[in-house]
């Protein structure tokens, strides 16, 4: 369980994720299909907000950022301080995939400490349609990174 070398949050570190999530197609089948732009907005102790994507097409997943939100149409935006993403991603990558206090779920349910965002009500329920879809992909922050056949 090798953490992500790219300091969170950057492009660099959402694309490792990406590419650690999309490593086994078989899983990423069994999810089946999503349509879905998630916003990752992070709130840094400046009051700064960079702004990341995760894009769920088909069983395609890329990262994209630091964007801004308003052309980068998200159907929701996941806003939370640093110090909450850094707790739930260490946490994730110290014991594998997230427990209840750690998920995407329980971070957001209550809407505290992250809020989910969204200006449509139909994208909002996705965010709640696609929460394992989500989480298997945050919780493959867990993962060490595969090594291509022919390479050990």
């Amino acid at each position: 369980m090798a953490p992500i070398s790219a300091p969170f949050p950057s492009l660099r570190w959402f694309e490792e994720l990406v590419r650690r999530a999309t490593a086994d197609t078989a899983a990423i089948e069994r999810l089946g299909i999503s349509e879905f732009r998630l916003g990752v907005e992070v709130v840094l102790p400046d009051g700064t907000r960079p702004l990341f994507g995760l894009v769920l097409d088909g069983y395609d997943i890329d990262a994209v950022g630091p964007l801004d939100e308003a052309s980068f149409g998200a159907d929701v935006v996941l806003s939370g301080p640093l110090e909450a993403w850094v707790d739930m991603v260490e946490w994730i990558e110290a014991n594998g995939p997230a427990d209840s206090a750690h998920s995407l779920n329980g971070l957001s349910l209550a809407g505290i400490p992250f809020e989910a965002r969204s200006s449509d009500p139909m994208a909002s329920d996705k965010f709640y349609r696609y929460m394992g879809t989500l989480q298997e992909v945050f919780d493959a922050a867990a993962s060490a990174a595969p090594v291509p056949a022919g390479r050990a």
